[in-house]
């Protein structure tokens, strides 16, 4: 099991300021972006680091590395199309194989690895469902305006990573979900995208 190195931190703190900005523009107050700060960075942080955790569950080495195309993207979509492509990172995985027999090791077992795979995928997903319905409680029953506003806030931005990532799609989380499991893909994933596509 891997801990989290300096550089990781890094790469996660520079990915948590970039989401936040993205997710905030065009307003600089600083009671606004702690707001934001606080929804974006529990949904992004416990989202990379539940994978990281399953992953390491499965004896893989896993290590949080930041995309600068995806940093990128983050701000000039948010600038020039007022939309938020939160893809700005992801876990990085070292592979093991696994033998179908241990006396034959010209043979590895694809299968067992693609339903590793499917679960590590799907574990960012479903945490931030989880904080979603967590912060969604606060709005509800919080009296004080802060509160509820962190509650509303916190509730929509995992909503929102829930639903963007399990799009099936490329490298996100939904297209290794969906070839471990469609059945799996459709009840978690398709109530998400369609939650995603209300908020947008």
């Amino acid at each position: 099991m891997n801990s989290i190195s300096i550089r990781e931190i890094t790469h996660l703190v520079v990915s948590l300021i970039v989401l936040t900005l993205a997710f905030a523009y065009p307003t600089l107050n600083p009671a606004i972006l702690a707001i934001i700060a606080l929804g974006v960075g529990s949904g992004f942080l416990l989202h990379e680091l539940a994978h990281k955790l399953v992953a390491q569950r499965y004896g893989y080495f896993a290590e949080y590395e930041a995309s600068i195309l995806g940093l990128l993207l983050a701000i000039g979509l948010k600038v020039f199309a007022g939309f938020v492509f939160a893809a700005p990172g992801a876990v990085m995985i070292r592979s093991r194989r696994i033998p179908f027999d241990i006396k034959d090791t010209r043979y590895w077992d694809a299968l067992s690895s693609t339903k590793e795979y499917g679960y590590i995928s799907l574990a960012g997903p479903v945490t931030n469902l989880l904080l979603a319905v967590a912060f969604l409680g606060l709005g509800l029953l919080a009296s004080h305006p802060l509160l509820i506003s962190i509650g509303r806030y916190g509730a929509m931005v995992n909503v929102f990573l829930a639903g963007f990532n399990m799009i099936p799609f490329g490298p996100l989380d939904g297209a290794k979900v969906l070839r471990y499991s469609p059945l799996l893909w459709g009840l978690i994933g398709i109530p998400s995208i369609i939650l995603f596509f209300l908020l947008i």
